[in-house]
């Protein structure tokens, strides 16, 4: 069969503002641009800062669920751990540290015309680079070459990619069209609800690519989170698309299959591709945000959080002072705690209060970043069941806090 060899074969490249679909895809971008600022606003910095870490390792989880491949929560904390330090020699490459460095690295990356591609290959190229070695060998015996673009033919599924020789023209005009709607979302307005819609017609539209012999899939859903960061949405990193996308996985990967359709006649646009198989998928994926945003705003409304930490601590940590609890919630909802006002706070006494303040931060419930520095809140995945229900499966991370395992 003949491959794709010319980029006007993936068009449209977006959903066209005549279509009667433009609108809708608008006003679901209004919508989850909304729900993501109201998160952002609901938490102080501090708080937010140990929210975007659990995300991390939420987005490694179930993007890899999504490919098929169970990393657990300990293990990505492990990852998530390793991260804030300098590597070590007995740490070990693996799926968790591969996405988690990936992950982390894109958090920082401006996007553009100039700068989009380089990304891409750079995103690749970090999660590559800590896989196993076996991980690396690809079916036919050869060893991918972690950011490399692919020289040789592949298919998806009934999809075929674009012909290797001729990627480069494919990624120049994905680049230039998407990186220059970046650049448009920063002007507001319509622009950054356009802007919205295009990063997740870029995220099919990468798939369709097929730029790498493996791997597209996790480094689509990390480029597209940064795509979604450079629009103003989701800059603190409070929510997570792989979440949504796994827990529809048959429906998203349908979606994502419907989406590489030819156009379906006189009426459905005038690219190569369908339009209207692309404004289903965009709509499916808008709303699958939406419901993530909205998830997590639920998970952290003050008075059911609250329930659930004294709930955690009362019936569950009962072997912990009582005013574990609440030290715990003023880190909560304060942002930050001094160590030395933790007497003070809790009505305890000096020791006894240091005591309670080495228990938390020994399990995680209390973070800093240097030994004697402020505290804020953590999320220790032994908690999670309790403190954050349905982040993760519960047979994932129901297991006893390290200190108690001990004893």
């Amino acid at each position: 069969m003949d491959l794709y060899d010319d980029p006007v074969q993936m068009e449209p490249l977006v959903v066209h503002d005549t279509r009667p679909r433009h609108a809708e895809l608008i006003g679901l971008a209004y919508e989850l641009s909304e729900a993501s600022a109201c998160l952002d606003a609901a938490l102080c910095a501090p708080t937010a800062q140990s929210l975007a870490t659990l995300v991390t390792g939420m987005n490694c989880y179930y993007s890899n669920l999504i490919e098929g491949q169970h990393t657990l929560p300990l293990e990505i904390a492990k990852a998530l751990q390793d991260a804030k330090g300098a590597p070590s020699q007995k740490d070990l490459p693996s799926l968790a540290s591969a996405h988690v460095s990936a992950d982390i690295w894109a958090r920082s990356a401006p996007l553009n015309e100039n700068s989009l591609l380089p990304a891409i290959q750079e995103i690749h190229r970090i999660f590559c680079s800590q896989l196993p070695p076996e991980m690396l060998v690809l079916e036919d015996g050869t060893v991918m070459v972690p950011g490399a673009i692919r020289q040789r033919e592949v298919s998806v599924g009934r999809h075929v990619a674009p012909r290797a020789e001729a990627l480069g023209l494919f990624l120049d005009r994905f680049s230039q069209f998407y990186g220059q709607r970046l650049a448009w979302s920063a002007r507001g307005g319509s622009s950054k609800l356009d802007g919205i819609v295009s990063a997740f017609a870029a995220h099919h539209r990468l798939a369709w690519i097929h730029p790498f012999p493996d791997g597209n899939g996790r480094v689509a859903r990390i480029v597209l989170d940064a795509m979604l960061r450079q629009c103003g949405v989701n800059g603190a990193a409070l929510w997570s698309m792989s979440r949504g996308f796994a827990k529809s996985n048959v429906m998203y990967k349908q979606q994502m299959a419907l989406a590489d359709s030819p156009r379906l006649g006189d009426l459905d646009g005038r690219g190569n591709l369908s339009e209207k198989c692309l404004a289903d998928y965009c709509a499916y994926a808008l709303q699958t945000g939406l419901d993530q945003a909205r998830f997590m705003a639920s998970m952290f409304d003050l008075n059911a959080f609250k329930g659930r930490v004294e709930a955690y601590f009362q019936r569950v940590r009962f072997d912990l002072k009582p005013e574990s609890a609440f030290l715990y919630l003023q880190a909560f909802a304060m942002g930050e705690v001094e160590r030395m006002s933790a007497a003070r706070l809790t009505g305890l006494k000096e020791r006894t209060a240091r005591d309670v303040v080495s228990q938390l931060t020994a399990e995680g419930f209390l973070v800093s970043d240097t030994p004697k520095g402020k505290l804020r809140v953590g999320f220790p995945v032994h908690a999670l069941g309790s403190l954050l229900p349905n982040l993760y499966p519960a047979g994932d991370v129901d297991f006893l806090p390290p200190l108690a395992a001990v004893g």
